[in-house]
């Protein structure tokens, strides 16, 4: 049954995560998969994500894998839509870090930082734009880290980028990252490229742009201190079962692992729970948990495999 998505409840939430590396696997965007009850695609990649599924209350679909390319087979097309609930809402193409929690039903900013203690220095990527009517498209980059403290997220580093006019070759943006708290270390890495300048990263639905307004995207990446582009593939294939889960989740691992641990994060960054893992396989109860998304990582010898989420529903 598809879902209904009430108005005044969807809006996007950064959330503060603590986690290890787990990184923009997936830039170029040559891997997709169809939903079929949907009829969209989406980049199989368990970092970018769109916001394809608001086609099914009449957003239309935003986000296409194409094959212009600067590189390799595809690259992502965004299209600015427009939902109609009796009055126009711009609805961006958009591909990023985001993703739906419909057990709360709104849509989360970030993934956990994926770097460790290594800071980037430099945000990259290729791109065309297609602008209707004085439109423009963008990219944007953004670190961040929960305050314990003052109970607020702090800005680590932040860069928004803006593209006017036609641009009908690909071009590179590959500009520094602007650290406005250096030497702090993020918690949370938010990346968004999107069709619509004039997007509202604290209310997609304010946003502000012309429909049919076009951009494509390909090769995104970020560079660390030495200016190697990061391209940490996970090293791990976890499977989770049943997900959403409401009372157990079984794991299971492609490889055995020694001296390993499954850990288990709040949308707050609070770690609330860890498994011992051996071997190839472990369950874990969830029935204690609220229902919303949760965030995971697996390590072994203190080195991360992978991490991801899941969801507790009932």
């Amino acid at each position: 049954m598809k879902k209904i998505i009430t108005l005044t409840v969807l809006t996007l939430c950064i959330s503060a995560y603590s986690f290890g590396q787990q990184n923009i696997y997936g830039g170029g965007f040559e891997s997709w998969k169809y939903r079929a009850g949907w009829n969209y695609y989406e980049p199989d990649s368990s970092i970018f994500s769109t916001l394809n599924i608001l086609d099914s209350v009449g957003a239309g679909i935003t986000v296409y894998p194409s094959d212009t390319v600067h590189s390799g087979n595809h690259s992502a097309r965004l299209i600015t839509s427009e939902l109609n609930l009796g009055f126009p809402i711009v609805i961006p193409g958009v591909i990023g870090t985001i993703k739906i929690d419909w057990a709360l039903q709104r849509a989360i900013l970030g993934i956990p930082y994926p770097y460790g203690s290594a800071l980037p220095v430099r945000f990259s990527a290729w791109y065309q734009s297609f602008p209707v009517a004085g439109d423009s498209t963008a990219a944007v980059v953004l670190l961040s880290k929960w305050s314990t403290t003052n109970h607020k997220r702090d800005t680590i580093a932040y860069n928004r980028l803006t593209f006017h006019g036609t641009i009908n070759t690909w071009a590179q943006f590959d500009v520094p990252i602007t650290y406005l708290i250096p030497s702090t270390i993020p918690d949370t890495l938010t990346i968004l490229l999107l069709s619509c300048g004039g997007f509202n990263a604290s209310n997609m639905f304010g946003s502000i742009g012309q429909v049919g307004t076009m951009a494509m995207f390909d090769d995104v990446n970020l560079s660390g201190v030495s200016g190697v582009p990061l391209e940490v593939i996970p090293s791990g294939n976890v499977k989770l079962s049943p997900n959403p889960a409401s009372q157990y989740m079984n794991i299971e691992l492609g490889n055995k692992i020694e001296d390993g641990f499954f850990e288990i994060y709040d949308n707050q960054g609070k770690m609330i729970r860890t498994i011992s893992m051996n071997g190839n396989s472990g369950r874990v109860s969830v029935s204690d948990l609220s229902s919303g998304t949760y965030y995971y990582k697996l390590t072994e010898n203190k080195k991360l495999l992978n991490s991801g989420t899941f969801i507790v529903a009932r």
